[in-house]
């Protein structure tokens, strides 16, 4: 039933040109970054608390300098809070604390996007591994 619900559905508009703005486009990334940070979390031992890992929230950040588009109006850090919320429970003094931690990364510049260049040579060496 729902298949065809879909396929008539899909024969009177393109749903492709219908692109979620706003709060809709901000809990897609969220859910979106929540996903792959979950599998990122699983490659690491219990033992390790990433919550607390600047270097986890630095990958974090950067993933997200990198995911989020000027254009899309959501606010990084917010977004970051907001996974972390869900990925590991944060209560308020710890968000003050990843509050802190990502001032610090961002006043000594840490976060950053990647180089364009890095991207072109890295598509590259994709493409070009098809050739080979």
């Amino acid at each position: 039933m729902a298949d065809s619900s879909s396929e008539r559905l899909k024969s009177k508009v393109d749903l492709e040109l219908l692109k979620p703005k706003n709060n809709l486009k901000k809990l897609q990334l969220a859910n979106d970054l929540l996903v792959v940070l979950r599998a990122k979390v699983l490659e690491y031992p219990a033992s390790h608390p990433l919550k607390g890992c600047s270097e986890f929230i630095l990958f974090c950040c950067k993933l997200i300098e990198n995911l989020v588009l000027k254009k899309d109006k959501i606010d990084k850090k917010e977004l970051l809070k907001d996974v972390f919320k869900q990925l590991f429970n944060l209560q308020a003094p710890e968000l003050l604390v990843l509050d802190a931690t990502v001032e610090f990364l961002w006043s000594n510049g840490l976060i950053c996007k990647i180089p364009f260049s890095k991207k072109s040579i890295n598509w590259i060496k994709r493409k070009g591994a098809c050739f080979f």
